[in-house]
């Protein structure tokens, strides 16, 4: 297990050495990069890899800062049952959040990265219970607008082959907390949508507040900079300063099949 541990730090500090070198050609940092959908990752900052999702983990809240990964069209199509088991995630040295926090407390175990996502595999789908992977959402925002937001971006996955996601919680000094371990109760969250297709690339935004809504979900979309303003979050950093700008500027609706 130490050795294990050992190996995968290394390869966090290995990733964050490269992906924190800017470029202007090609686009992104390696033709073969398995991480574009990471933000960029602070000094301060660890990286825990999951095998279908890594995060960036925000102890002072109990949960995650971001949830990345790219979903697949093959992927939506696994057959995996949804799990039930939810666990303290292992790799989050300092401890994640547990049961006792959400217990009574009203609030949904929100995932970050849906379960829906990870029926590829058993590991996946165990994996997307972990604790750092929960969020406290109110549960007619959990079960009502933020699962229609999840619907539409597995429709998205099948119709452009694959995207890459970011999502997690707007997190600040003022938020309520719950439980033993003082988690917080974002006001917000959201969700960063990339269809990487080089030359007709295209990316969205959304910021929702912890609360049911029966609104449309192109009224929560947002450019990327506008989430970027709310959140601290510096996304898609690997790309060219023009192709960024371009990408993080620009909101499309008619690009995006509704």
């Amino acid at each position: 297990m130490i050795k294990g541990s050992i190996i995968l730090f290394s390869l966090i500090l290995t990733f964050k050495s490269i992906s924190q070198n800017q470029h202007e050609e090609p686009h992104f940092f390696s033709a073969n990069s398995k991480h574009l959908e990471f933000p960029k990752i602070n000094d301060d900052e660890n990286v825990i890899l999951h095998t279908g999702y890594s995060l960036v983990y925000e102890e002072n809240c109990e949960q995650a800062k971001w949830v990345a990964y790219t979903l697949t069209k093959k992927e939506t199509e696994g057959v995996e049952e949804r799990g039930n088991k939810f666990i303290v995630d292992p790799f989050v040295h300092t401890g994640s959040a547990t049961i006792a926090d959400y217990s009574k407390s009203g609030f949904d175990r929100g995932h970050l990265a849906p379960a829906a996502d990870m029926k590829w595999s058993e590991t996946v789908m165990k994996e997307s219970f972990f604790f750092s992977n929960m969020s406290p959402q109110v549960p007619s925002f959990n079960r009502g607008i933020w699962k229609k937001l999840e619907e539409k971006v597995r429709d998205w996955a099948v119709l452009y082959d694959s995207v890459l996601i970011v999502t997690g919680p707007i997190l600040n000094n003022n938020l309520k907390k719950i439980g033993p371990n003082e988690v917080c109760v974002p006001d917000y969250y959201y969700k960063v949508i990339f269809d990487f297709k080089k030359d007709h690339s295209k990316a969205i935004g959304f910021i929702m507040p912890n609360k049911g809504s029966s609104e449309p979900l192109i009224n929560f979309a947002k450019t990327i900079d506008e989430v970027e303003k709310a959140t601290g979050i510096d996304f898609f950093f690997q790309f060219s300063d023009k192709f960024e700008n371009e990408l993080e500027a620009k909101f499309c609706r008619e690009c995006w099949q509704w």
